[in-house]
């Protein structure tokens, strides 16, 4: 069923308003296990998201095809709804042409990634060396019964490498991802050798004396940890009394060296996007500047229950695209000298933010990395506990990083110098 017969059709059926969310994901990837090719895939998937308002109510849902049997099952849900919540569906917006297309071709990257991975033979440890590598075009079209039809479209390459090292019945392992819009930007045989040299140095562990140690945090993990700051700055969660900035904005309540920007207009980074899901246009805005906490951020329910404007973040609810410490001037070479003793933390335990708490602040994590003597890596550490609050984390930014790098299209930071972190074998 092509779109003008499902808003006939819905009109026929006396629903008020419709709105279709389609997003086309186009994705090629292939993944090498020492070597040799483990897996090629080539996929292109369309899924719908569509609003629908009847009688001042609206509803929502997810499908992967259009049909009368989509709108019935609209109906029943209005009906059988409580919620007197009405929606917003768009009107009068200039239309934007859905991008055409492209076609993907990874065989170089495939050629030269192949070529790279024999690095491995350099390292007489290393047992296994897995080399990821994707590209995917994402397109989201937005079009309702009232003509609407816009659609913006992002372009994003992932890299991942993991080398794990082994000598007799000890195993250390280092990972490591990247993304990019332009895959001419990723240096493959830095980024694998990286990976293959620390692994080998993990081999090598110490334990740590517990007390409060200086850090740097790499680029990558002080990007799962900034992540958490979408949900804490959710006008949502703000108003349910669930954040711990709850009253703090517009409060300097971290390092005067932090500013946080969101920028989905950024083409450059992946996260790009004109409008969020629901339509409402992108723009620039502070998140936190010089360590203020500046702005909350909402889609249009939220905004209508505090009469507000959505501010452009919805996204599978209340989210962010290129969200980003802003960075400094210093290299991680340069953090890592400036540190001169301390620890350099690559990884923890509980990477998608379950050992984050949005509602009180408090952190505690299982970490991994390097100890650092005289400004270099000396060895890796044996497990630890790394406790502390996103207050004192982000207060206690002594240098903000050069190497901005994005792992998810919803925010990045570079690596950061915090000073006198708590950590305990």
């Amino acid at each position: 069923m092509n779109y003008e017969e499902f808003f006939a059709l819905a009109k026929k059926k006396k629903i008020d308003n419709i709105q279709i969310t389609e997003k086309t994901t186009i994705s090629s990837s292939f993944e090498l296990i020492n070597q040799e090719l483990d897996s090629y895939d080539d996929s292109n998937n369309i899924n719908y998201s569509i609003k629908a308002e009847k009688d001042g109510k609206t509803v929502k849902t997810q499908t992967e095809y259009l049909s009368e049997e989509i709108l019935d099952d609209l109906i029943i849900n209005i009906e059988n709804t409580d919620s007197s919540y009405e929606d917003e569906y768009l009107k009068e917006k200039e239309q934007i042409t859905k991008e055409e297309v492209p076609s993907f071709d990874i065989s170089n990257e495939l050629k030269s990634l192949k070529e790279c991975a024999k690095l491995r033979k350099k390292y007489s440890d290393i047992d296994k060396l897995t080399i990821s590598f994707s590209e995917d075009y994402i397109n989201t079209r937005i079009i309702n019964a009232n003509s609407v039809d816009i659609s913006t479209a992002s372009h994003q390459c992932k890299l991942y490498v993991e080398a794990i090292a082994r000598k007799d019945d000890q195993y250390a392992s280092f990972s490591n991802q990247l993304l990019e819009t332009d895959k001419n930007k990723f240096n493959f045989s830095q980024f694998i050798e990286d990976a293959l040299t620390k692994a080998t140095i993990l081999m090598n562990k110490e334990k740590l004396e517990t007390k409060k140690y200086n850090l740097v945090l790499d680029s990558a993990i002080a990007s799962c940890i900034i992540s958490n700051l979408a949900t804490m700055v959710s006008a949502a969660n703000i108003r349910e009394k669930t954040s711990c900035l709850e009253k703090k904005i517009n409060t300097k309540v971290f390092s005067e060296k932090l500013t946080i920007i969101e920028d989905p207009r950024d083409k450059k980074y992946p996260g790009y996007r004109l409008f969020d899901d629901e339509g409402t246009e992108t723009y620039k805005k502070n998140i936190v500047k010089n360590g203020i906490i500046e702005t909350s951020i909402s889609n249009i329910k939220e905004a209508k229950i505090n009469k507000s404007i959505s501010t452009g973040n919805a996204y599978s609810g209340i989210g962010t695209r290129n969200m980003y410490i802003v960075p400094g001037e210093k290299t991680l070479e340069e953090l890592l000298q400036e540190l001169d003793n301390g620890i350099y933390i690559t990884d923890y335990m509980g990477a998608s933010g379950t050992s984050i708490s949005t509602v009180t602040g408090n952190i505690s994590l299982q970490i991994f990395g390097f100890k650092i003597e005289d400004g270099k890596i000396v060895s890796g550490i044996e497990p630890c506990i790394m406790t502390t609050t996103i207050f004192e984390l982000l207060s206690n930014i002594r240098e903000v990083g050069s190497d901005l790098q994005f792992i998810m299209t919803s925010s990045a930071s570079p690596s950061l110098l915090i000073d006198s972190i708590s950590i305990a074998r």
